[in-house]
């Protein structure tokens, strides 16, 4: 698997497995201990994570499928923006922006954010290709299908949906080697618009055969087949509600165990960089995980 760069971070086969943080400036994240909302927070969650953390990727608004967290893009911005902006004159790790809308993840590059973590793959707002390539940042691309494919492999499915946002980055011109893909644990299909969406039920990808928290395990178990794309794999499954489903816990609070142990899968499994809440310990998990499969 070739190198990829996240801002100025190698990333792929001959690396470590990356760490990135997760820093919400959006308050009704599904996970509380992740939200900063204001710059200070920010900075002082930043700080108890050095040497913890590889990169911090920073969100203004939550996409839990199972919640209506929608708000405007001005709201976005005025959330992001200055989270982005104290980060980058404090930390020496590179930033992502986690948005699918141009303006804002152009006003965080400004701000000083180096890498765009679009959860829609580039397929909601294809522009935001152009911001990405004109300010040569990296783009974290995440599995989106803009139709379900009930009958199909899982993973094949993940690999359709990541090739054609693959696809649509290269004919715009960014550059292959800030290119990292994302198999989108916990997210289903495309959402129609930028609107309120929230996507309820047991078969939120389409296909009876695969309730969701079974298509997520299958998902983890197959990470290898994800490589198939030549990318980097990034992968995002800290306190996500599929482990609290098997674990039978009602809130996110309770799960870190079973958080970690899905981390570590995933990186047995073949991640290339690992999403998460807490660092600090997914970084042990991480790094157990690691040694693991380089004697496999």
């Amino acid at each position: 698997m070739p190198t990829a760069y996240l801002g100025k971070l190698p990333i792929g086969s001959g690396h470590p497995v990356r760490i990135m943080g997760v820093i919400n400036a959006s308050p009704e994240s599904f996970y509380a201990g992740s939200i900063a909302d204001v710059p200070e927070r920010a900075v002082e969650l930043a700080d108890s994570w050095r040497g913890f953390v590889d990169l911090i990727d920073v969100g203004g608004m939550s996409t839990a499928p199972y919640k209506d967290t929608w708000v405007p893009a001005e709201e976005e911005l005025r959330r992001v923006v200055p989270v982005v902006k104290a980060l980058a004159q404090h930390v020496d790790v590179p930033i992502s922006v986690d948005t699918y809308r141009p303006k804002v993840a152009e006003e965080a590059l400004r701000a000083g954010a180096s890498i765009v973590n679009d959860v829609t793959g580039l397929k909601l707002y294809p522009e935001m290709c152009k911001v990405v390539r004109d300010y040569g940042a990296s783009l974290v691309l995440m599995a989106r299908e803009r139709e379900p494919r009930p009958g199909a492999d899982p993973v094949d499915r993940l690999i359709s949906a990541l090739r054609e946002s693959v696809e649509i980055a290269l004919r715009c011109g960014v550059d292959p080697e800030r290119i990292v893909v994302d198999p989108g644990i916990g997210f289903p299909t495309l959402p129609p618009a930028d609107a309120p969406y929230v996507m309820a039920g047991e078969y939120r990808h389409g296909d009876p055969q695969w309730p969701w928290w079974k298509w997520d395990l299958y998902v983890i178990k197959n990470l290898e087949k994800i490589g198939e794309l030549g990318r980097p794999v990034l992968v995002g499954v800290s306190r996500k509600s599929f482990i609290r489903r098997i674990l039978g816990a009602k809130t996110p609070d309770e799960v870190l165990p079973g958080s970690l142990a899905a981390e570590a899968l995933a990186v047995a499994h073949g991640a290339n960089a690992i999403r998460t809440h807490n660092p600090k310990e997914s970084r042990q998990a991480v790094k157990i995980a690691e040694a693991l499969r380089k004697l496999i």
